[in-house]
């Protein structure tokens, strides 16, 4: 019972975060090519993305899955399953024309850019984390010896 609750705080957490982030992503393209809101139906889109994104995510960065694949494996693996989604989503929703090539190198190049730059976001909180956790560690360390 306590792994299916920990599965449902992980996938619960990192829906809101991929959520919120779908949603500030679509509120720029909203404003950029001019439309003044976002359908109901784009909001249940992002939503059913959100979940999978995060199952995603747990199961490529679980314990239990891929052995002892380096992260760095991990994080292709996860750019390539999510680019699978996506490319379903678009194509089942006709984000655009599904015929057009253009249309598809562009989505896959801005897909590329915005993964990377989340990626290499979320590689610099980590690393600042896991300093301030190392600082408060020999802190700790000290006042212990002394």
């Amino acid at each position: 019972m306590k792994k299916f609750l920990q599965f449902v705080m992980a996938i619960k957490t990192t829906a809101c975060l991929a959520f919120t982030a779908e949603v500030m992503l679509i509120t720029v393209a909203s404003m950029i090519f001019g439309r003044g809101s976002i359908p109901i139906s784009c909001i249940w889109q992002m939503i059913f993305l959100a979940l999978t994104f995060s199952k995603l995510q747990y199961f490529v960065f679980s314990e239990n899955t891929l052995g002892d694949m380096k992260t760095t494996g991990r994080m292709a693996v996860l750019e390539g399953a999510m680019l699978a989604v996506l490319s379903a989503f678009a194509f089942a929703f006709r984000w655009f024309p599904a015929d057009s090539v253009i249309n598809w190198l562009i989505f896959v190049v801005v897909y590329a850019v915005i993964f990377h730059i989340a990626a290499f976001a979320l590689r610099v909180v980590f690393r600042l984390g896991g300093m301030k956790y190392n600082e408060m560690l020999n802190a700790y360390n000290a006042r212990s010896e002394s």
